[in-house]
This record gives structure tokens, C-alpha cells and sequence, in this order.
């Protein structure tokens, strides 16, 4: 996969929309054995953060959680 520098600000959500289909496009010409590696990589990631996950909703339901607002 590669990167590209881009001006979000520049962007139009038919842009977005494009990018989103291309990507898409990309990850469905992938041989299967890839995509299910990319599956597995994905289940890693969510089994790593389930501890932490499970640890802020308890503190959110104790209401210990210190839960800032970003404004301006």
C-alpha cells in the first residue's frame, strides 16, 4: 500500500467516496490467504485492546473515568 500527501481541506466527500471505492477495490483483488491473514491481524488487535476496554467501561460505569471535552 502506498501514501499519498494530501490537503484534507481540499477534499470532497466525492473524493472520500472514490478513495473509499478504490481501497475497497484493492482489498477484494487480494488472494483470500491474504485477507484472512489481515482478519487474523485484526482479531490480534481487538483481543489486545479488550482488556483496556472492559477496564474504562468499569471505570465509565463507577464514574471514575476522567473524561475530558476537547474545545477550542
Amino acid at each position: 500500500m502506498t501514501t499519498h500527501d494530501f490537503d484534507l481541506s481540499k477534499m470532497t466527500v466525492e473524493d472520500l467516496f472514490r478513495a473509499k471505492e478504490a481501497r475497497r477495490k484493492r482489498l477484494s483483488d487480494l488472494p483470500f490467504e491474504e485477507n484472512i491473514e489481515i482478519v487474523k491481524q485484526l482479531q490480534d488487535v481487538s483481543r489486545t485492546l479488550k482488556p483496556v476496554r472492559e477496564a474504562n467501561k468499569a471505570k465509565r460505569a463507577a464514574r471514575e473515568a476522567d473524561i475530558r471535552v476537547k474545545t477550542k
